[in-house]
């Protein structure tokens, strides 16, 4: 039976039901519930009847339904955390209520000023929504992926050679992800040196996103650097059908609607070779990259308005390539490999003043790589489970507190070609953690969050308590201040533990002072100067085959700087732009570093300018991204000083076109997109390649974008 029939049948007996129920006296009593100033929804607002447990939450438009039992006279009380509570009397000689209702916010209320140091959001609507979903696939070189265009945003490093987040100072470790606040432990796909990865997750699946560049809430921890944390949306409402067509693949997902439920599956399959094949590459492929991957959504609403999500996703794929060795010859490096992830949640209200949070997590991945005569087999495993609450103890008051376990498997084995030298090892950590923070409003203009964080590692038995604040003052109607402290434990990434169990805990202390003025309607301004202070950083040394053998913790260093956003959507009619600058003085001695210096993957300046503009006419969107950054430090075998050269300076120009038709009545989106428009001969910066006969003999290796330039070609078709 079709998901129509169902429901046709659902809204049959629910009509019964509903006449029944208005025989025995019964009162239905639904509206909406939306904030008194803006006319937005209040999405999880709590509907109660006084006197009783009976209730209900608001859904994702903002509306309820509840049924009343009671005869007599009864009192409908609505709450939303920060707003001020109303009530309504009523008598059940109605058979049918209405009842919209518009809350005001608390003039003591959080919402009335936002903690925002280090902080861009999007999706809260109450606070300056920096990116969306559609901001995302339709900033010109993203390619729809989450983390290239969070690079657009300061704080960050364009860093073309990786893909991954690389945050004020912090190498691409130091970012944690998290799918509705539970740890996503491999969010991108497997890296291999000098080629650039991609997110694992399709920005289509959430509806906000926290990227945080610094000083972060007391609820998360193991990140020195940033956390980014990826909101999923709710229950769809709409059926349907998604098909995509592209030159390097194609994606194929259905949604399915029921009462108050809904569930998706899509699949996917990309090959790079039919690409590969017509246009020029700066990498020699042997087998080109092939992937498929697959997911499954499924959201369900309870009784009284709770909401329980799961989501599974799966892929493998391999490629495999050859590579100057750094003597002269040719290293071919095979990768192959597949990873599992699950993510379930679910929230309910325990009572008008408390909600709570539950959250689950797991992670498996298995990758194998042969580099030369290297053979290399690694397995890990990660499982998380975490508990929320928050509690509105007043108007002024807000605590939010809970806590974590993860548990982490990790087991590699090593052999070289034919056996000659082989090696195996394998690790369990238990990561305890509990966090608690206060957010204390003193007016309406001034709001206070201190927090605490505690964090247990069996493996180093180590017990780490961080203690963080942040404070934001409002200026005006649109204008605020923030300062943000506090410090940041990390444990040693698995490739460090696997070679010395005996490494601790790294640490980092941000010290932030923001400014924000404007809102997104318009136009949005943004700056903030930050000083970062590293401890107890992971050093060692490269052995011969090229893995990185961690020593101790004798490492430190510092990451100073400021950044700057603005984001019209005002100057120019049908146009959005925004322009970031970034600037950091930072050094480290860290890895296998003699002294303290400019890490190779910084780079001081970033620019990025991003427009797109609406042609309303042949209804398309045009979008253009210019992306410069200065060059980045590398270090020449047998120089004196160390790290003292510079790579040449980074400008990339891509630019996107977003045509809208239909194709059989279907909405259809046909997209292209080409990067290094104008086909510069870049150079990302140069790679050691340390020999066995020591650091005097090793080389370098020119890093460049795997592809001089690429052009994108899709076609998205929505059969609704």
């Amino acid at each position: 039976m079709k998901i129509s029939s169902i429901r046709t049948v659902f809204l049959i007996l629910s009509s019964v039901l509903l006449i029944g129920g208005v025989i025995k006296g019964q009162t239905m009593v639904s509206g909406c519930v939306a904030d008194k100033h803006t006319q937005e929804p209040l999405v999880g607002a709590n509907i109660i009847i006084k006197g009783t447990y009976d209730g209900t939450i608001t859904g994702e438009d903002g509306c309820f339904t509840l049924e009343v039992n009671e005869r007599d006279e009864f009192t409908i009380v609505a709450s939303f955390l920060g707003y001020q509570s109303q009530e309504h009397n009523f008598y059940t000689g109605e058979e049918e209520i209405v009842l919209n209702i518009s809350l005001k916010e608390s003039s003591q209320s959080l919402n009335a000023v936002t903690i925002t140091a280090g902080s861009f959001e999007a999706g809260d609507k109450k606070r300056a929504a920096v990116m969306s979903p559609m901001d995302i696939y339709t900033t010109a070189g993203s390619l729809g992926d989450i983390g290239a265009a969070l690079k657009t945003l300061p704080g960050t490093q364009i860093a073309p050679d990786d893909g991954r987040l690389l945050v004020r100072g912090g190498d691409a470790s130091e970012t944690r992800v998290l799918m509705d606040g539970v740890l996503a432990s491999k969010p991108y796909y497997s890296k291999v040196p000098d080629l650039p990865t991609r997110g694992r997750f399709a920005p289509s699946l959430f509806e906000g996103t926290f990227f945080s560049t610094g000083g972060y809430s007391a609820e998360y921890g193991q990140a020195l650097s940033s956390v980014l944390v990826l909101e999923s949306q709710g229950v769809a409402f709409d059926e349907l059908t998604s098909i995509s067509l592209m030159n390097i693949g194609g994606e194929l997902s259905n949604t399915w609607v029921g009462d108050d439920r809904s569930f998706s599956a899509g699949a996917g399959y990309y090959n790079f070779g039919p690409y590969n094949s017509l246009v020029k590459n700066n990498i020699n492929w042997d087998d080109d990259v092939e992937s498929f991957n697959g997911n499954l959504n499924f959201r369900q609403k309870g009784e009284n308005g709770g909401l329980f999500k799961f989501f599974a996703s799966g892929d493998y794929g391999g490629q495999s390539f050859w590579v100057p060795s750094g003597s002269g010859d040719k290293l071919k490096i095979d990768d192959e490999g597949g990873t599992l992830y699950i993510n379930s949640t679910y929230h309910n209200a325990l009572s008008e003043k408390t909600i709570v949070k539950l959250g689950g997590s797991y992670t498996y991945d298995d990758q194998r790589m042969v580099a030369g005569m290297h053979h290399q087999n690694t397995r890990e495993a990660v499982s998380e489970g975490k508990l929320k609450f928050i509690t509105q103890l007043s108007n002024s008051f807000k605590i939010t507190w809970g806590g974590a376990w993860q548990k982490s498997d990790f087991n590699e084995e090593y052999q070289q070609t034919g056996g000659e030298f082989t090696w195996e090892t394998n690790f369990t950590d238990h990561l305890t953690s509990a966090f608690a923070e206060l957010e204390w409003n003193l007016n309406s203009r001034m709001a206070f969050r201190p927090g605490l964080r505690y964090e247990y590692s069996s493996q180093t038995e180590e017990q780490k308590i961080s203690p963080r604040a942040a404070l934001a003052v409002k200026t005006g109607d649109k204008t605020s201040f923030s300062l943000a402290w506090g410090h940041f434990y990390q444990a040693a990434q698995t490739d460090f533990l696997k070679y010395n169990r005996d490494i601790e805990m790294q640490k980092a202390e941000h010290f932030i002072f923001g400014l924000q003025t404007g809102d997104l309607s318009s136009r949005l301004f943004r700056a903030e100067v930050y000083h970062k202070e590293y401890d107890h950083l992971v050093t060692g040394e490269y052995w011969s085959f090229g893995e990185f053998v961690p020593e101790t913790n004798n490492g430190e260093g510092y990451a100073n700087g400021f950044d700057l956003f603005y984001r019209d959507k005002q100057l120019i009619k049908k146009t959005d732009f925004w322009i970031s600058y970034s600037y950091i003085d930072s050094k480290r001695k860290f890895m296998d570093y003699s002294e303290k210096v400019v890490p190779e993957f910084i780079s001081p300046h970033t620019l990025n300018v991003v427009a797109k503009h609406f042609v309303l006419p042949i209804r398309s969107q045009v979008g253009v991204t210019w992306s410069w950054n200065s060059g980045r430090p590398y270090h020449m075998p047998g120089d004196e000083n160390f790290m003292s050269r510079t790579a040449p300076n980074y400008s990339d120009l891509g630019m996107n076109l977003s045509y809208l038709t239909s194709i059989l009545g279907n909405y259809t989106i046909i997209h292209f997109s080409v990067s290094n428009v104008l086909e510069r001969d870049q150079v990302l910066g140069y790679r050691r390649v340390p020999l066995e006969e020591g650091e005097s003999k090793a080389s370098l290796v020119t890093i460049s974008p795997d592809v001089r330039q690429f052009m994108f070609l899709g076609v998205f078709i929505s059969i609704n």
